[in-house]
């Protein structure tokens, strides 16, 4: 990922480590994310941190402190995005001065009956995915660099009808170059007749298949196409030995939040492993938050 993340434009990793007689024992992949050069960029600057950090001893202090120190000066704040039961950390983070927020997601256990996993199913969902069979949507893998250029176009036309901010197409051509190979990342794309009606994003580790981008075109939304790519994938994961399926986040509680109830119609567990934040630069961080909003209420 810190490959992906320095080929990327307006990505800027930053990888730290601490070493004890010759061996890593922490280890943290950040990465500092801005929407543009100039003014845009100065007001848009995070630092985000997923499944992280790693630490041997537990003690993660000292690598915090230093990704602080690292990133503050370029990052209007920092956030940490959980994937696993942080709450014993909690305190070390509270004590860097980072907040605790719920942020709710749903994970699959791919280990069940496909028959279990199906039932589990909303019936409105299930009833989605029987009409995207019947009215002929097709399914297929990603194997050419134009299939990830069709992804993007579906995700530009996705977040653009959402208002929020999409990264450059150079996240998914990197990701794609880099990950591809080594069978981390997985992309496939729903059709009907000619046209592309949906995409969706997966990274794949360790007996994971975990949700990163997903998209699709209103005629996609009208056929169901979103909802056969996630069945697609789960028994494709469930074929091929994956144990989860992560659906990357849903919101947070009680938020009306449209992606977080498209998850919640799959079932699953719902999990709460939260994010940790903390502001560098209070006053530019409260400018930058009106200026997003204004740019999404007016474009």
């Amino acid at each position: 990922m810190r490959d992906v993340f320095a080929a990327t434009k307006n990505y800027e990793p930053a990888i730290l480590a601490t070493e004890m007689d010759g061996e890593i024992e922490d280890l943290l992949l950040g990465c500092i994310i801005k929407e543009g050069g100039g003014l845009k960029g100065a007001f848009s600057s995070r630092a985000i941190v997923t499944g992280g950090p790693l630490s041997k001893r537990g003690a993660i202090k000292e690598i915090m402190k230093a990704f602080d120190e690292a990133v503050g000066p370029d990052s209007l704040y920092a956030q940490f995005r959980n994937l696993r039961d942080m709450s014993s950390r909690r305190p070390a983070f509270e004590g860097l001065s980072y907040a605790y927020e719920d942020h709710i997601n749903y994970v699959h256990d791919l280990t069940r009956p496909i028959d279990e996993i199906w039932k589990g199913f909303n019936t409105s969902r299930r009833r989605g995915i029987k009409k995207a069979e019947r009215g002929g949507v097709s399914v297929r893998e990603a194997e050419e660099d134009e299939d990830v250029e069709l992804l993007y176009g579906l995700l530009r036309e996705t977040y653009r009808a959402a208002g929020v901010p999409l990264a450059d197409r150079s996240l998914f051509t990197s990701a794609w170059r880099v990950l591809k190979p080594v069978n981390m990342i997985r992309i496939v794309l729903g059709a009907k007749g000619k046209d592309t009606l949906a995409g969706r994003l997966y990274l794949t580790y360790r007996g994971t298949i975990y949700e990163w981008y997903a998209g699709g075109s209103s005629v996609g939304k009208e056929e169901h196409a979103n909802e056969l790519l996630v069945w697609d994938t789960m028994q494709w994961g469930s074929r091929n030995g994956f144990r989860l399926f992560d659906f990357g986040g849903a919101g947070k509680p009680g938020e009306d939040y449209g992606p977080g109830e498209f998850k919640r119609l799959f079932g699953g567990t719902m999990t709460s492993f939260g994010r940790f934040e903390k502001v560098f630069h209070p006053i530019k961080h409260m400018i930058g938050r009106k200026g997003y909003d204004l740019l999404r209420r007016f474009g």
